[in-house]
């Protein structure tokens, strides 16, 4: 009988074979298994010395701050470190110039170093990441220093896109490109004025990017001031053209005009052109004297204070609005030509104006607040309580005027913006519009005709 064996020489090397063990009268299949069994044998060895061959090292080095970093005394230093390949136990000690001071257990592996008591001076931190068997330093250099350095106001630097456009563009502006030597850019805020006129047209907020859109055409200078955590300011101005508006007889014409000695300018808003500002006509009465049918357009002011009547315009009851003539879309007390908005007339505003629901939407229809952002677009960009402002985006400039009721009489100034509609249902209510200083949408409601609020007329 004659007999051979397998097997292989060197280290995971498949090499000819050394011997071949068989019995001349083992059948082939088996033969064919044995030497199967021994290649997968040899396959695994190969792969677990494959595994072996490029093990993960343990690597440990201190992140921030960088070498040599100069700091001023009294400052909180955070030395942070990244480690990789250690395992659970691992442990990492921070020292400086060798003097211990902390231990940590657990990642992130941190350092916080308070140079209040320490002179001036370079010093040495080193930190060790440990754990049995593996030792790992890294050390940086950071020098103190006793320098006052004075803080530096921010650097003011704005950008508006398009450079160029009309009175339909949107335009961006942005402020994102400023920076400050001592804060992030998420610190600073910043504050708008449009057109230039000297006066603030946005309060100071951490908004980088505002969007606008001008109803009239001019070449406008507009103003950005940033300010940063140490009330430091500084500001910066750019020229805009802005020309006609490419849709034609849009308001054509009607740029401002006079109306009960008050000059009031207009806004076209899609199809649409209406006031830019609210109704304010006729004679101040106090509150505790009802408007009554007679020869006199009758208002209040709120707080019985006629400076607010020359802020948010006048607040009038529905019928006196309507001179007593309640047919929907009467010109009531608005100008010739003009007339108080229909509920259809605010429909479409408020479908032209909003980015989620077209006009064909039954929303609309619905009571209560409808839409996605009607309110937020149609909003002023400022006085409006806690932040509440809109962006004014087509120069509606909605302004929270508050309304009067009898039995809660004046209220809501910079909460609430109240609009009358034209129409009024079966019994004593009026159907209005109301925007909130806590809300983007736009609230639509049937209202007791006896409250007082606020006008807006738009073009026949």
């Amino acid at each position: 009988m004659k007999h051979y064996c397998f097997g292989y020489v060197g280290f995971c090397k498949l090499a000819s074979p050394k011997e071949i063990c068989r019995t001349t009268d083992t059948p082939r299949m088996y033969k064919n298994i044995y030497i199967l069994f021994i290649l997968i044998i040899i396959f695994s060895a190969c792969k677990k010395e494959d595994e072996t061959d490029n093990p993960v090292l343990p690597s440990f080095f201190i992140l921030h701050p960088g070498d040599s970093s100069l700091v001023q005394i009294g400052e909180l230093v955070k030395i942070e470190t990244e480690i990789t390949g250690f395992g659970e136990d691992a442990r990492v000690s921070f020292s400086v110039d060798n003097s211990q001071l902390s231990e940590d257990l657990e990642e992130p592996f941190n350092f916080y170093w308070d140079t209040e008591t320490w002179a001036e001076g370079s010093y040495t931190i080193r930190a060790d990441a440990y754990e049995p068997g593996t030792l790992i330093t890294d050390k940086i250099t950071i020098i103190l220093i006793d320098t006052i350095i004075p803080p530096q106001a921010p650097v003011a630097i704005i950008s508006i896109s398009p450079q160029t456009g009309n009175t339909d563009s949107i335009y961006s502006f942005d402020a994102s490109g400023s920076y400050d030597y001592e804060d992030d850019i998420e610190d600073l805020l910043f504050r708008w004025d449009f057109d230039g006129d000297g006066s603030w047209d946005t309060e100071f907020s951490g908004d980088e990017i505002f969007l606008h859109k001008y109803s009239h055409p001019n070449n406008y200078e507009v103003r950005m001031e940033v300010m940063d955590t140490d009330g430091m300011m500084s500001d910066t101005l750019d020229n805009l053209l802005v020309l006609h508006s490419g849709v034609q007889g849009a308001c054509q014409g009607f740029v401002s005009l006079p109306h009960g000695g008050q000059v009031y300018h207009t806004v076209s808003i899609g199809e649409q052109c209406w006031l830019r500002e609210n109704l304010n006509i006729g004679l101040m009465i106090n509150d505790s004297i009802g408007m009554t049918d007679n020869d006199t357009i009758e208002k209040y002011c709120y707080d019985n204070d006629t400076a607010n009547c020359d802020k948010n315009g006048g607040l009038y009851q529905w019928h006196e609005m309507m001179e007593y003539f309640p047919l929907q879309g009467a010109q009531g007390i608005c100008p010739q030509g003009w007339h108080i908005p229909t509920d259809e007339d605010w429909k479409e505003l408020e479908a032209f104006v909003d980015t989620e629901y077209d006009i064909y939407d039954p929303i609309w229809d619905e009571t209560m607040f409808r839409g996605f952002d009607a309110g937020k677009n149609l909003k002023s960009l400022l006085g409006w309580h806690e932040g509440g402002n809109g962006n004014n985006l087509h120069d509606f400039k909605a302004l929270p005027a508050g309304f009067w009721e009898q039995g809660a009489n004046f209220s809501s100034e910079g909460m609430e913006a109240h609009f009358w509609s034209s129409a009024h249902d079966v019994g004593a209510n009026g159907l209005k519009r109301m925007l909130s200083y806590d809300e983007d949408k736009i609230y639509r409601s049937y209202h007791w005709d006896e409250s007082a609020i606020s006008i807006r007329c738009i073009k026949d």
